[in-house]
């Protein structure tokens, strides 16, 4: 057989005389480095298209809602993650205040983020508005069952849903942040209404809390990634911070919304962020009922 046509099984030329071992381990280290930039220009599509994804399924604004002055910031950390938010209608007069948080960030998390939020449509497509505990517990079941199930991945989430004519919030979270709501000066923690987060435990109950709301209310929702904010030494923006800040008086949801993260970049001195940040922020204003166009 001529020299030209002998080749080794992997298709590398065999080693000859005149072939060194340098050469054969320079050859294998440039193929690697080929297959490993080529690796991370695939995970870099693949997190550029799961980010686009993630941005297309949030509201590209917020919608006009009777009776709430609305203002959101959102801000991924580096690429595809889990926060996600959404204000809705469901019917005329109710409206679903929505916050939640993929465990984790990255890949993963996006993909976890696009499931739950087909769930969610799946629910919202029943006959009347569904109230937040029973929303949860039905998203729950199949996350806990079958999509989530020792992944040891969860979700958290607040649901609320806010009724116009009469300014009552029923609410029911998934071991999410409390979101807080400020009246005055006195800054309280909604956490009467929480259970497991989604993805754990199939059987996981949930219960609904009432809120009446009155004009000059603030309700101020979250994700970890607020009060999980590090500065240079470590240190945690914290709960505590975070409910001073929200004390001082403001105009506007916009106003509140700046103040907060504000707030939290300047404690975090120029570090970036280490997780995805998202607040709502809702200031309640008079009732629909109060307006003259409903009293018609």
């Amino acid at each position: 057989m001529p020299a030209a046509a002998r080749t080794s099984i992997d298709g590398r030329p065999p080693v000859t005389g005149s072939t060194t071992m340098s050469e054969i381990t320079a050859s294998t280290i440039v193929e690697l480095n080929d297959k490993l930039r080529h690796a991370r220009e695939e995970l870099e599509h693949y997190g550029e298209l799961l980010l686009m994804i993630q941005k297309a399924i949030l509201p590209q604004q917020l919608p006009s809602v009777p009776g709430l002055d609305l203002a959101v910031h959102f801000a991924d950390a580096d690429g595809p993650g889990g926060d996600f938010y959404d204000v809705h209608p469901i019917g005329p007069y109710h409206w679903a205040i929505v916050i939640a948080d993929v465990c984790g960030h990255g890949l993963a998390a996006a993909a976890i983020l696009g499931l739950v939020h087909a769930l969610a449509n799946a629910v919202q497509d029943q006959q009347g508005p569904t109230a937040p505990a029973a929303a949860l517990a039905l998203i729950n079941r199949p996350l806990a069952t079958r999509y989530l199930a020792d992944t040891g991945q969860f979700v958290t989430a607040f649901v609320g849903l806010f009724d116009a004519t009469s300014q009552v919030l029923t609410y029911s979270c998934a071991g999410h942040p409390p979101p807080r709501l400020v009246r005055g000066s006195e800054v309280r923690r909604l956490n009467a209404a929480s259970g497991l987060p989604l993805g754990i435990e199939e059987s996981c109950e949930y219960w609904n809390g009432t809120l009446h709301l009155l004009a000059g209310d603030r309700l101020v929702l979250f994700t970890d990634g607020m009060t999980e904010s590090t500065n240079a030494a470590h240190d945690l923006f914290g709960d505590n911070r975070l409910d001073a800040v929200l004390t001082a008086p403001v105009s506007s949801a916009a106003e509140l919304l700046d103040r907060t993260v504000d707030s939290v970049r300047t404690f975090r001195a120029g570090r970036p962020a280490d997780d995805d940040e998202t607040c709502l922020v809702a200031v309640v204003k008079c009732g629909l009922s109060a307006t003259p166009e409903f009293r018609k």
